[in-house]
């Protein structure tokens, strides 16, 4: 039997599989050479039964790798935050709006939503506290907004904020203007609730209350226009 020595290349073509009609012309060209007719037929047979099935068991292998991944992004991850909260919050939305089956497309507007929740953002991270002191009954706190959205922003935000705060917590919330910077005030007639008002201060005002979620969801689905 001779062996022989000239290499053999594997290349792979623009679908990243291998040239195995050439390789086997290949084989069989050098075994006839060697050989008598009926060995050669039968060792062609033997290597073509086992390249094909080596090639059915590589792409099984790269399909099942491709599912598998895929698989794993879908349903194995870890982790459970989307990595930002203003897209957290949309993404929410669309989950609950995608589960109802009557859900009204035409009026949902998650573009109003996302600017809502940018101005959420700028009162939360673009406002200055400068002060903040007790006054009887309550608190007052001056604050400046640092960039022209956050402007906007206390301007919406305490258009509507002291109504809802008076509705749900009984507290008096007054938001005046001063040049560039707000004097926000918050007073109760409970005494056993001045500490907490005055403990919440700017931030905490703002987030006191179980309105948000609400406005969000009507905001999205197009029950309420924020201007």
């Amino acid at each position: 039997m001779v062996v022989c020595n000239q290499s053999i290349s594997l290349v792979p073509n623009t679908q990243g599989l291998y040239r195995s009609k050439n390789f086997l012309h290949y084989i069989r060209f050098h075994l006839s050479k060697n050989f008598k007719t009926p060995t050669v037929m039968s060792l062609y047979k033997i290597i073509t039964f086992v390249l094909k099935w080596i090639l059915v068991f590589m792409i099984l292998g790269i399909t099942g790798t491709v599912y598998g991944q895929h698989d794993m992004h879908q349903n194995h991850t870890p982790l459970t935050k989307p990595g930002n909260d203003i897209f957290g919050t949309i993404q929410e939305v669309v989950q609950k709006l995608e589960s109802n089956p009557d859900t009204d497309w035409s009026q949902v507007n998650l573009e109003a939503l996302r600017q809502h929740l940018l101005d959420m953002k700028a009162f939360t991270e673009e406002v200055q506290v400068l002060t903040k002191g007790e006054i009887k009954k309550g608190v007052e706190i001056t604050v400046r907004p640092q960039t022209e959205r956050a402007v906007l922003a206390l301007k919406k935000l305490f258009a509507m904020h002291p109504g809802m705060i008076k509705k749900e917590k009984g507290w008096d919330m007054i938001a005046k203007q001063d040049g560039d910077k707000w004097i926000l005030t918050c007073t109760t007639d409970d005494e056993a609730e001045v500490e907490k008002v005055r403990a919440l201060g700017y931030i905490g005002l703002l987030a006191e209350g179980s309105h948000h979620q609400l406005h969000h969801w009507m905001i999205a689905t197009g029950k309420m226009h924020m201007e």
